[in-house]
């Protein structure tokens, strides 16, 4: 599929061909105007393919008689979270999605509460949304779009706000998502973001340029100044060891790993 927005002489996206399957944790990675966030928007139908045709869940994207059945299973989650908060309590905002399905109030309770256990926020429930630090806001995000119960949660540099306490307890939640079953698409520049997804896809300038595991892609590290993409610190160092046969070349460049090889 392929799409150009209006008045655009080049294509955002051009000849994509990408399937993502039921309880994948897919990277997509890339420069800044590379085609990442309007992927993103076409898989929620929040953007319709100008060529080619796009499914969600099965659900042709263009057919607008489908965009409930769409946006009800592929939950977005923006960078920024005041974007998405609607509501100026914390159980109100998560209980909003819920109440617009017309569930029963004992019913959106128990899943208000229970989404908001999943982020770590159960004890903010009654807290004012504007008193919330930008990590909680970005928590409270999460937990009103699991509230819909969605099949998959795209997220849209979802850390790029964050401090790095605010950034490790989004990937710990997401790390527990997928290990329940969740289909999860991140979409980020950060590498070091990346290292427990099964695999990732590079855009550059609307194609893609690579697919496939993570192993894979760090292996091909130095193809990133032309995809756009910094080698984090903690790569070049995996490098090295490696150069020196201390780690083996199936080590991911990640602390635990490492050191799991490095002191036995």
């Amino acid at each position: 599929m392929s799409f150009t927005y209006p008045g655009a002489t080049t294509p955002a996206l051009h000849e994509v061909d990408l399937s993502i399957r039921k309880g994948e944790w897919v990277a997509l990675i890339g420069a800044n105007g590379s085609g990442k966030s309007t992927l993103a928007k076409l898989l929620n139908a929040l953007l319709i393919p100008t060529r080619g045709d796009c499914f969600s869940c099965g659900f042709r994207t263009d057919r607008e008689e489908n965009y409930w059945a769409i946006r009800s299973r592929i939950a977005m989650v923006f960078q920024n979270p005041d974007n998405q908060i609607v509501a100026s309590v914390v159980e109100e905002d998560v209980a909003f999605g819920p109440e617009n399905l017309g569930l029963p109030a004992a019913r959106i309770q128990e899943r208000v509460l229970e989404c908001l256990c999943q982020v770590g926020l159960e004890d903010k429930r009654r807290t004012p949304t504007y008193a919330l630090s930008g990590g909680q806001k970005q928590r409270l995000a999460i937990a009103g779009a699991l509230a819909m119960q969605p099949n998959c949660l795209v997220l849209d540099e979802a850390t790029a706000m964050l401090d790095p306490q605010g950034r490790a307890d989004v990937l710990d939640i997401l790390r527990k998502l997928h290990g329940q079953g969740m289909t999860l698409v991140q979409i980020t520049h950060r590498l070091d973001e990346i290292l427990d997804a099964t695999s990732a896809v590079v855009l550059e300038k609307g194609r893609i340029a690579w697919e496939g595991d993570i192993a894979g892609l760090f292996s091909r590290k130095e193809r990133f100044p032309e995809w756009g993409l910094e080698t984090p610190g903690l790569v070049r160092l995996s490098r090295r060891l490696k150069e020196r046969r201390l780690l083996p070349e199936s080590c991911l460049p990640s602390v635990k790993e490492m050191l799991e090889h490095l002191c036995p």
